[in-house]
């Protein structure tokens, strides 16, 4: 009888002694029979060392811990290093202060298996979920991430929709390993490496969403990135550009980082897109601007997202005249 394909867990730390406990013990009690966990510091000064020193010694055929004397100061580098690493056939990124259900591994690695046989192995593929939002103590704070935030998972197919707004949530991927290396190495350009592995995977093969909860997705004091707030204004005030011009700038980068990063290989209907967004935000006419956005559906899944958006982009000569 054959075994099962090896999951190997990315599980990236910097000073996280609070909760990496609970978040190993949980990828240790995945119900999926073949897992390993290749773990990074990056730079702690806290007891995560420690911690990760005890497991490793404890699981040694289980557990593996980079130690390449590097700090790097940033999640997208410490992932990267990680997958970098990688060798086993599917990976799956993890964060250091969350709680998986038992049977994530086991409910993403069904979907990848069928999605490979429907696609072919030697497409890069990206099987997300939803998560349950909780606070420091585990009370749950949003039973649906998805839900609260307007992920809209049925766009997962629209490169266009996937250049103005991120859906997926990194600590819930699986990667088979066509992707992860499609992926690598991460421009700098590139905002966040869960963000880049969603354009590449968008551009060159799938992304599958599953409707479930698979990870307690835990926000405190210390998040790195962590869950966006709700309740913005549902019209944007006139001149209050802060927000919205950093949030351009970060898809305009990963615009930027895609056209840098395969030049002459992007299949040519995303190509024309990439350009095109690259054009929404540097063209010198605030018309062109506003109808590049309209004609190509460089569009949010909510209303006042793309009010915000509009207007920044209509107002932007004002908006950089400004010490935002």
């Amino acid at each position: 009888m054959t075994s099962p394909s090896l999951v190997e867990v990315l599980l990236a730390t910097y000073n996280g002694e609070r909760f990496l406990r609970d978040q190993i013990d949980s990828i240790l009690s995945q119900t999926y029979p073949n897992v390993t966990i290749t773990t990074r510091d990056d730079g702690s000064t806290d007891g995560t060392d420690a911690i990760l020193r005890e497991y490793e010694a404890r699981y040694p055929k289980q557990i593996r811990v980079l130690r390449d004397g590097v700090s790097t100061r940033h999640p997208k580098r410490n992932f990267e290093r990680l997958m970098q690493a990688s060798t086993a056939p599917y990976v799956a990124l993890s964060d250091q202060d969350d709680v998986w259900q038992a049977d994530k591994l086991a409910k993403q690695m069904q979907a990848m298996q069928a999605s490979e046989k429907l696609y072919g192995a030697t497409q890069p593929l990206l099987v997300f979920t939803d998560l349950e939002v909780v606070d420091d103590q585990m009370r749950t704070l949003a039973a649906s991430f998805w839900k609260e935030h307007s992920i809209p998972g049925h766009h997962t197919d629209r490169f266009e929709r996937l250049l103005t707004q991120n859906i997926f949530t990194g600590c819930t991927g699986l990667l088979n390993r066509a992707l992860v290396e499609r992926s690598l190495p991460i421009p700098d350009r590139a905002f966040m490496h869960d963000w880049w592995i969603t354009l590449v995977a968008s551009a060159f093969g799938h992304l599958i969403p599953l409707p479930v909860q698979s990870v307690r997705y835990r926000q405190h004091a210390n998040n790195a990135v962590g869950a966006p707030k709700t309740g913005h204004r549902l019209v944007p005030s006139l001149r209050d550009h802060d927000v919205r011009r950093k949030g351009w700038e970060m898809s305009e980068d990963n615009a930027y980082a895609m056209r840098e990063r395969f030049p002459g290989v992007l299949p040519a209907g995303k190509q024309l897109l990439v350009d095109a967004y690259i054009r929404a935000g540097s063209h010198p006419n605030r018309l062109v601007r506003v109808y590049t956005i309209l004609r190509h559906g460089f569009l949010h899944a909510v209303p006042r997202a793309n009010a915000g958006m509009l207007w920044y982009l209509w107002d932007m000569k004002a908006a950089k005249r400004r010490d935002l």
